[in-house]
């Protein structure tokens, strides 16, 4: 065997460089991990109330309805128009995932959604008042998973 370089030695860091380098990785991991969600995305605004109108609509759920929507369409609302929405959303189980998708009509804040259920989407637009209520509420017929 050779003998060692002159001047190198088996020399162990000091332990405050090991605690230096293990806080440097978490941070890297932290910051990563934030990077990778900002890019993901979310729900946008008008995605965050349509999930939660479409929600509140498949539970039947009047007064969140109500919540949801502006005060004329909130007394307009009854249990029967809420309760055909509930029978079309109800079979189709737990809400995955809100899309906000294009739209060609014309008519101001009008916003549509694809609504991705468990066994089903639906195609909902959406009209809302400049304080972003529910202004009209429509949706196509549900299309079952295949």
């Amino acid at each position: 065997m050779s003998a060692p370089a002159p001047g190198l030695r088996n020399v162990t860091p000091p332990p405050r460089a090991r605690q230096n380098s293990i806080l440097i990785l978490a941070l890297v991991v932290v910051v990563v991990a934030l990077v990778l969600r900002a890019c993901a995305g979310g729900e946008n605004t008008y995605e965050k109330i349509a999930h939660q109108f479409t929600q509140a609509v498949q539970n039947n759920d009047l007064a969140a309805v109500q919540k949801l929507e502006n005060s004329q369409t909130a007394a307009d609302t009854t249990h029967g128009r809420l309760g055909r929405g509930a029978d079309a959303f109800g079979p189709l189980g737990k809400i995955k995932r809100v899309k906000e998708t294009p739209t060609n009509d014309t008519t101001p804040r009008v916003h549509e959604f694809d609504v991705t259920f468990e066994k089903g989407t639906v195609h909902e637009k959406l009209q809302f008042d400049p304080q972003n209520k529910v202004f009209r509420f429509r949706y196509d017929a549900p299309v079952p998973k295949t």
